[in-house]
């Protein structure tokens, strides 16, 4: 367990210890330990500390990060020479994250009259494609499907699909796929 969680969260609730002391019923000096890591709560201690805190006991016992920050100019960027353009990871895809990022967040430009790819996409995982910019046809085995700027179309797992950018303009997309693929 990672006490300075419990330091962390006691902070942000704007209590000091010996108010977290008080209401857990345990003393400051065991409070203040459990912080600085010298002891580790019991399951039944811990619980009283996360009543008063208001979180789950999970919230101290993972140890993992949970939040992945990438920032602008850290993101990694795949040129596909194919149709001249280029996906923008909005998340890590490295080895370092797989395990905890489950999503595959991208963005894409895609030039005026250029398809995504020349066969159809088949992927096993769900995409959501949003239309920042322009506007795209979603072209599946037996019919189209025209989006435009503010729309987003949601593509279940295994549904063969390409995308074809029918303007004169480049037309710029956000696409979510999970589990990632």
């Amino acid at each position: 367990m990672d006490g300075n969680k419990v330091r962390k969260l006691r902070k942000f609730n704007r209590m000091t210890i010996e108010e977290l002391s008080v209401k857990s019923g345990f003393t400051a000096s065991y409070i203040s330990q459990v912080e600085r890591n010298l002891i580790e709560p019991s399951l039944t201690a811990l619980k009283k500390i996360c009543e008063v805190l208001n979180v789950s006991p999970y919230y101290f016992l993972d140890d993992s990060n949970s939040v992945v920050v990438t920032r602008k100019e850290d993101r990694q960027k795949l040129k596909i020479p194919a149709n001249d353009s280029e996906l923008e990871y909005i998340v890590p895809i490295t080895e370092e994250y797989k395990s905890r990022i489950k999503m595959n967040i991208y963005r894409y430009s895609l030039k005026p009259g250029m398809w995504d790819n020349d066969n159809f996409s088949i992927i096993d995982s769900d995409k959501c494609v949003i239309i920042i910019k322009g506007k795209l046809i979603v072209n599946f085995i037996d019919y189209n499907e025209i989006v435009e700027e503010g729309d987003s179309i949601y593509i279940c797992s295994n549904v063969p699909h390409k995308l074809f950018n029918p303007s004169e303009e480049e037309t710029e997309l956000l696409c979510i796929i999970s589990p990632a693929a």
